[in-house]
């Protein structure tokens, strides 16, 4: 994963066509400007940036059709309306698999609940449509193998509904790409509960 900063720095005086970036870099900006403290602002940033980097690896895991710098500039005009939707429900995964680590996350960052769940949807702006499907997958998951499957599997639906492109054999919704997206969430979530547990309790 990149550093949270890098993304940021790299787009201040720039266009890019990187598949997610000009969206992540709105969500960074608010993270940076809402946060009131430092492990508040770096655990929103670093969610933003797992979200970029685990839905850039999938693409670049699945050799899409579109290889060349224009193909790709076309691509991603495609689809460009398409991809906040797919982050943020990448997001929603995110934040469904740290569930278990709500206690961490107030110590350091001073939020609870109701403040966590109000800054997520300020700062990767969902909206009506957002809350729904983070609140269903909620409901269908207990985090066992069964429903991390479901959760999962709706993800790789999504990626590919929304990124294909106008080409049917982009991203195919198969087992390997669903477990893929599973490894690379948990891999995420793994990595920003490691860096909030080095992080100092909020108001030590």
């Amino acid at each position: 994963m990149q550093y949270y900063g890098d993304i940021l720095r790299k787009l201040t005086n720039r266009n890019t066509t990187e598949i997610c970036e000009f969206f992540v870099k709105k969500c960074m900006v608010k993270a940076k400007n809402q946060a009131t403290n430092e492990a508040m602002k770096r655990f929103f940033m670093i969610s933003a940036v797992s979200a970029n980097d685990g839905i850039k690896e999938l693409l670049e895991r699945n050799d899409l059709v579109f290889s060349s710098y224009w193909s790709h500039r076309r691509y991603f005009a495609k689809v460009k309306h398409n991809i906040p939707p797919v982050v943020k429900f990448y997001l929603s995964c995110i934040l469904l698999m740290l569930s278990p680590q709500k206690t961490l996350i107030f110590q350091k960052t001073g939020l609870n609940e109701q403040g966590l769940l109000s800054l997520w949807c300020d700062i990767y702006k969902y909206n009506e449509s957002d809350r729904k499907c983070f609140n269903q997958l909620v409901s269908k998951s207990s985090l066992n193998k069964n429903g991390l499957n479901m959760v999962f599997t709706d993800l790789n639906s999504i990626c590919h509904n929304n990124l294909h492109g106008d080409e049917p054999d982009n991203l195919p919704c198969n087992d390997k790409n669903r477990d893929f997206l599973l490894s690379r969430v948990c891999e995420d979530v793994y990595i920003l509960t490691q860096r909030l547990r080095g992080y100092r309790n909020f108001g030590s």
